[in-house]
């Protein structure tokens, strides 16, 4: 009646009454169980020592070391291991149970014992191994799980620094600080500079917290970092991302984000923001000098042909700085369960100087947060709008090949006025021309160059604005707003670009870039006179000057024709000092 309900075990039986022994043996032999028998506690040990049992069974008046203490002495020497264990014994007293179950029995009887006992208190025993069974196979699952947890976490971490902390943000104009409220930040906080020089700033806000919410920002660093580089405008950089977050995640993943493009040369800024709070233009006292408010909807909330990317442009002083933030700064509570908001937050900025801000918003997080993780991640960028140049590398010959390959191409591309209104000519057509050997190297300064036949025939030729609108301080500010309507209202029009490459024996080969637009044509020479001469070469390193003159400066040769609507330069693709 027990062989087939019982689960088979190796038992060990120590018992120095050879009568004893062998009934014990004998039941469980007949209840299905391996059983191996020893008079001492001393052969127990040994065995033990060789192979564990399933179940130690022990006498308590053994000679020399009793059961109870063999018992203590096995649970010593296998370092917590569990042997579930039966003390039987000729006496039931209290003192004699008390000490068998100090010592780690697990059930014990009085001899001599029925089978219908033995199997009972072994059936206790069974019970308790499958639970300790269950239990490890818990902490097993467990173990593996936080293994693969932290593998996950390791590997998200490494894409993390990877994608997100770039070296680019180590820009001297950029200085910023992320609180999270998980182990992974939702926020986000890039930075790069075109091939003109131009800083391009994004703060992004996934939604929600933890690893989910930083998953969610990692679409938007691939197209800032690949854009930024080809000199793509904040707007076509927004429109992009809004596309990919539209096209990868769930519609319930929006991304709230701030775009910002600082222009040195020109001293002005353009801003796009999406569902983040608008950004403060600081003076250097603190106080807070203008605050844009202008809001589009977060990045993935609409399709390709409802976005709406228009930025705001504003003059910059240099001296002013531009802060950043996500909604988890201004919806800090103080005990009162007051927000900072937007108004406490220039409070706070006012009377203090530029390098004295962070350190006080840190603070003040330290202070409403008691110390302890935001309920809302909390990002924070204080961009300066000083001039701070990167290094222009040398190019030297060194980058040229021994013997140049053959090459003999020829670009076209013509825009007409719908696509002018929506493209960014000038990375399309650098992004085109940088495949050919030769050119990369020269990628900042072709973008300069482009940039300017680009604008003069797309400003002056097309749109016919005037120099002179950008004279006086508020006078970039009327320039970009009158070209912002004039460009909406163009409706007939074109700007063309050729270009090829000329090579000639032993020489570094030169390209020819041609560009011209339908307008009526511009005095070129009063824009060479407004511009003031031709500008230094420290200048053009840092991206300054004006127009021709730059053109002037950097190409080979400039050529006008027509009525000035058609302008023919000579770039070398070899060292050339500006």
């Amino acid at each position: 009646m027990f062989e087939n309900d019982a689960e088979s075990l190796f038992i060990l039986v120590v018992d120095d009454n050879p009568d004893d022994l062998y009934l014990i043996r004998r039941d469980l032999l007949s209840l299905g169980h391996r059983v191996a028998g020893v008079s001492t506690a001393t052969e127990a040990l040994e065995h033990i020592a060789e192979a564990y049992p399933d179940v130690l069974m022990t006498d308590v008046g053994l000679p020399g070391m009793d059961g109870i203490e063999l018992l203590q002495t096995v649970r010593a020497r296998t370092d917590g291991s569990w042997i579930p264990s039966l003390v039987f014994t000729g006496s039931l007293d209290e003192a004699t149970q008390m000490r068998a179950l100090e010592a780690g029995a697990d059930a014990y009887l009085c001899k001599p014992a029925s089978r219908e006992m033995l199997h009972a208190k072994l059936g206790v025993i069974l019970r308790l191994k499958a639970m300790q069974r269950q239990a490890e196979a818990r902490n097993r699952e467990l173990a593996r799980y936080r293994s693969l947890q932290e593998e996950e976490q390791r590997l998200a971490r490494f894409v993390m620094e990877r994608l997100i902390n770039r070296e680019a943000l180590g820009d001297p104009a950029v200085s910023h600080w992320i609180a999270s409220a998980a182990e992974f930040s939702g926020d986000l906080i890039a930075a790069a500079r075109t091939p003109g020089n131009v800083l391009h700033v994004l703060l992004a806000d996934g939604a929600g917290h933890g690893l989910a919410a930083s998953l969610n920002v990692l679409p938007v660093t691939a197209p800032f970092y690949r854009m930024t580089e080809r000199g793509f405008g904040i707007d076509a950089i927004a429109r992009e991302i809004n596309s990919k977050v539209r096209a990868l995640l769930p519609v319930d993943r929006f991304i709230a984000a701030t775009l910002v493009a600082v222009n040195f040369r020109e001293r002005y800024m353009t801003v796009w923001n999406g569902g983040n709070p608008g950004p403060l233009l600081v003076r250097p006292d603190g106080g807070v000098r203008l605050h844009f408010n202008r809001h589009h909807f977060p990045l993935g909330v609409v399709d390709d042909d409802e976005f709406d990317g228009t930025v705001d442009s504003h003059v910059v002083n240099p001296h002013d700085h531009l802060l950043l933030f996500s909604d988890g700064l201004i919806e800090l509570e103080d005990a009162a369960g007051q927000a900072l908001g937007v108004d406490g937050l220039g409070a706070a900025l006012q009377g203090l100087g530029a390098d004295l801000r962070l350190p006080r918003l840190t603070e003040i997080v330290h202070d409403l947060t008691g110390g302890n993780p935001p309920r809302d991640d909390i990002s924070i960028a204080q961009i300066a709008l000083t001039d701070t140049p990167q290094p222009v590398p040398a190019v030297s010959s060194a980058d040229f090949p021994a013997a140049p390959t053959a090459s003999d191409w020829r670009l076209v591309l013509r825009l007409g006025a719908a696509d002018l209104k929506r493209l960014d000519a000038v990375p399309l057509v650098l992004g085109a021309i940088e495949q050919f050997e030769g050119v990369r190297p020269f990628a900042g300064r072709l973008f300069l160059v482009l940039s300017e036949l680009f604008n003069n025939a797309l400003d002056h030729g097309l749109l016919r604005l005037p120099s002179s609108l950008k004279v006086g301080a508020e006078g970039m500010d009327v320039f970009l707003d009158e070209r912002a309507r004039r460009l909406a209202r163009l409706e007939m029009g074109a700007v063309e670009f050729e270009l090829s490459l000329r090579q000639g024996d032993g020489q570094p080969p030169v390209l020819h870039i041609s560009c011209a637009d339908t307008g009526p044509g511009f005095d070129h020479e009063e824009q060479i006179r407004f511009a003031g001469g031709e500008p230094s070469s420290e200048d053009i390193l840092k991206g300054h000057g004006r127009g021709i003159p730059l053109l002037l400066r950097v190409c080979e040769e400039v050529r006008y024709s027509g009525v000035g609507n058609r302008v023919d330069v000579l770039f070398r693709l070899a060292e050339r000092l500006p």
